[in-house]
C-alpha cells in the first residue's frame, strides 16, 4: 500500500468507495465535497492506493 496526495484521477474511485461504504448522503454532493476539501488544506487529502484499489483519508 502506498499513501500519497490526492490526484484528480482519484475522484471517481474515491466516490465509488464512499458509495460502497455507505458514506454518501443525498444532501451532500461528493464532487462538491472533494472540491471543498481541495480548497482547504489539500495537502491533507491523502489516498491509500494498492495496485487494484484506491482508498481516501481526508
Amino acid at each position: 500500500m502506498k499513501i500519497r496526495p490526492y490526484r484528480p484521477e482519484d475522484q471517481e474511485p474515491i466516490i465509488q468507495l464512499w458509495q460502497a461504504c455507505g458514506l454518501l448522503r443525498p444532501w451532500n454532493n461528493p464532487y462538491l465535497d472533494i472540491e471543498r476539501k481541495l480548497d482547504v488544506q489539500p495537502e491533507l487529502f491523502l489516498v491509500a492506493s494498492m495496485p487494484t484499489k484506491t482508498s481516501s483519508v481526508a
